[in-house]
This record gives structure tokens, sequence and C-alpha cells, in this order.
């Protein structure tokens, strides 16, 4: 993978502890592993269902057809919080909150934060997710990212 050809895409809002998964792997990946590579979302600077088409417009116009990781946080079974899940074809952005949100990327990374509960209360799972949890899962994702992107010492 030529890193001049990859760009990560890092979804979610940074006022929802659980939703905070994406911002959290940008920042990292942009502060502490210096990413080589175009690095978008991060803490301040969230890419969510408000900005996503005006992110993904800009992102199609300055990098064409460059291969896209996209990664934001997600419900599932108990038993699979704190997984990380890899998605060939990438990710649907705003599945977790039942939105018709547009694909995102050619690879999506997923990190499981709470357990989807019934009813349906997307939000407030999020809410509750503890943001030491979520920043424990980022900073292996962008660790994981990282190792794979950066180039060899």
């Amino acid at each position: 993978m030529k890193n001049s050809e990859t760009i990560v895409v890092c979804i979610g809002s940074d006022k929802v502890s659980g939703d905070m998964l994406g911002p959290l792997v940008g920042s990292a990946l942009r502060e502490k592993y210096r990413l080589p590579c175009p690095v978008y979302g991060a803490v301040g600077e969230s890419v969510n269902g408000l900005n996503l088409d005006e992110y993904l417009s800009m992102i199609g116009r300055r990098h064409g057809k460059s291969r896209v990781i996209a990664v934001d946080a997600a419900l599932g079974k108990s038993e699979d919080v704190g997984c990380i899940r890899l998605k060939k074809g990438g990710i649907k952005a705003g599945g977790a909150m039942e939105r018709e949100g547009a694909k995102i990327g050619d690879i999506g990374i997923v990190g499981v934060v709470a357990r989807e509960s019934e009813p349906k209360d997307v939000y407030a799972a999020l809410l509750a997710v503890p943001l030491s949890f979520v920043e424990e899962l980022a900073h292996r994702i962008a660790k994981m990212i990282s190792e794979v992107l950066s180039p060899c010492v």
C-alpha cells in the first residue's frame, strides 16, 4: 500500500463519549503517530453527519481515486464490546443511529463501544460509554493503522 494513495477518514462527534472513537483515532494518528498520509476527522475537527457530504466531496476532488480507510464507532452484542472489526468495502456512516448515511471507504475499521439494547436507544448507549474505554480502544486502532501505513524503520 503506498501511503500517498491512502486517506484516513475518522468519523464521529467529540460531543458524546461513545461517538468520540473516530475523532480520538484521528488525533492520535496526527499527533502521536504523525501518519504520513492525510487524516480527516479529529477532536475539534469532527467529521460527522452534519458535514460528512462536504468532506466526501472535498476528498473526492482533492484525492481522486485514493484508497480510503474509514474509522467509526458501533454498537454490537455484549461479547463484542471492545472488539475491532475490519470491513471490506468501507462502512455506512450513521448506521448505528439508523440514518441513511453514505457508504465511506474501501476499508472500514469499526470499534464496538457499547452493547445494542432493546428498545433501541443508540444515543443513551453512546452517552453511557466511559471516555477512558473509548480512549483505550482508539489507541489500539490508531496503533494498528500506524503500523500498517507508516514507512518501515
